[in-house]
């Protein structure tokens, strides 16, 4: 078996020991299963046994439409399409693009941290963003 070190997942059960640690051995790949977006991994916690996906917890998880998609859809949101407009593009009703537009919501803090955690910031780069907050 791989160990879950090659992609960096953590247990995701709260009551294990080893809960929100990557890379200390404790999980292994048990299995694939093959999904519209292509194949994803079955992983399993030595400690608690807890079996989990690696989508799981993501905005992705138990989703029957492709990944590349959805996040079109949310990127067509980002840029001002509306609702309608994305609905008649990507041939998808709209409750459901609101539906996936409400969990990318729910994801939204826990994303920006893991994404925003280690950004190198230059005092340069610090100075403009407080010039910019003064203006507003």
């Amino acid at each position: 078996m791989r160990k879950a070190q090659n992609w960096n997942q953590p247990c995701p059960d709260k009551s294990c020991e080893m809960y929100g640690q990557m890379n200390k051995g404790n999980i292994s790949g048990i299995s694939t299963y093959l999904t519209k977006s292509g194949s994803r991994s079955i992983f399993k916690c030595k400690c608690c046994n807890y079996s989990f996906s690696e989508t799981g917890d993501t905005v992705f998880f138990d989703l029957k439409t492709p990944e590349e998609k959805v996040i079109t859809a949310l990127k067509m949101i980002l840029v001002r399409v509306s609702i309608s407009g994305i609905s008649f593009v990507l041939s998808i009703k709209e409750v459901t693009i609101l539906k996936w537009q409400d969990r990318a919501y729910r994801k939204a803090d826990k994303i920006n941290k893991i994404l925003l955690k280690d950004i190198a910031v230059t005092e340069v780069q610090s100075d403009e963003m407080w010039s910019f907050v003064k203006k507003k």
